[in-house]
């Protein structure tokens, strides 16, 4: 969501739906399920070899629809809205390259921002699993829990912060 400003200093708030990059079938065609064929292996993505050892860990042995066609655009760099079921791998599918790029410039940071801190945990839980044996580090700052314990990790410098609108707000209006 962004604000512009209108005129004589009104507010319009516009929002946006990922619905409309989303091609609807016409309503009176019956829908036919397919069985996807993944284009590629894990080891096709370009990833390291400790992080394909993690995946492989995970028990991933083949990559979901979702992974296979959006893990590819992220690691060229491209942006991608991925829309897709929930247990479907969208988790990794995000990860995996944000994981590689940081893997390959330890200088980079990455942020990622969720609307529940229930989600939040789940992606530092997946982020952890992939990570081992990396040296690449996530932190958590989620509303509900100590501020200062989180401001202490982030004060170690942390490779990949995930948290909530409402308590990334606060860390920043406290200048952490």
């Amino acid at each position: 969501t962004w604000v512009n400003r209108g005129q004589r200093g009104q507010h319009r708030i516009r929002t946006f739906d990922p619905s409309t990059l989303v091609k609807n079938a016409p309503a009176q065609a019956q829908t036919v399920q397919e069985t996807y064929v993944p284009k590629h292996v894990f080891s096709d993505f370009g990833l390291g070899e400790q992080l394909l050892r993690n995946v492989a860990l995970k028990q991933y042995v083949t990559p979901t629809p979702i992974q296979d066609q959006a893990i590819p655009l992220l690691m060229s760099g491209q942006d991608v809205v991925g829309i897709a079921n929930t247990g479907t791998g969208k988790t990794a599918a995000f990860l995996l390259p944000l994981i590689q790029k940081v893997a390959a410039n330890r200088g980079q940071r990455v942020l990622i921002v969720t609307p529940t801190r229930e989600l939040a945990s789940q992606i530092l839980a997946e982020l952890r699993l992939f990570c081992a044996g990396m040296g690449i580090r996530g932190t958590l700052c989620i509303g509900g829990v100590s501020m200062y314990a989180q401001i202490r990790d982030l004060n170690t410098n942390p490779n990949f912060v995930i948290g909530t609108p409402g308590r990334l707000k606060d860390l920043e209006m406290q200048k952490k």
